[in-house]
């Protein structure tokens, strides 16, 4: 294949990748609120839920910076014991905070992102399948 064609493919692929992430985004919403009334009883819980999920998404942050500083300070460290025990630290709250983001009201937020996920995973075995075939013409 020649560079203009594999340069055409990449932006196809990409083209390809971003339209695929618009459209499933909408289409994924409208399955999960296809009700009128669960659509009612959300905006009468909206202000709850605001509230919630600022909270939620505060101690997110909070877990997040405590994680990228335990790495930062393994990648410092020179002793390699000491870069080992900070590493321990970090996956063991990697795992804690993974773990507490597949529970209560987190894990349908999880589920329909793994679920995107796979059907972005599945769409780029399809665009890398077409790209080898499109080399070996």
């Amino acid at each position: 294949m020649t560079k203009e064609g594999n340069s055409t493919m990449k932006r196809t692929t990409l083209a390809l990748l971003l339209a695929t992430g618009l459209t499933a985004s909408p289409v994924m919403a409208q399955q999960q609120h296809d009700h009128a009334n669960q659509a009612a009883a959300q905006q009468q819980d909206h202000s709850g839920h605001m509230m919630q999920d600022s909270e939620a998404m505060t101690a997110h942050r909070e877990k997040m910076a405590e994680m990228r500083a335990l790495m930062q300070q393994a990648r410092a460290a020179s002793d390699p014991a000491e870069r080992q025990r900070l590493m321990a630290e970090h996956r063991e709250k990697m795992q804690e905070h993974m773990a507490g983001m597949m529970q209560g009201d987190n894990a349908d937020m999880m589920a329909a992102c793994h679920q995107r996920m796979t059907m972005m995973h599945d769409m780029m075995g399809q665009m890398a399948a077409q790209q080898d075939m499109a080399q070996h013409d």
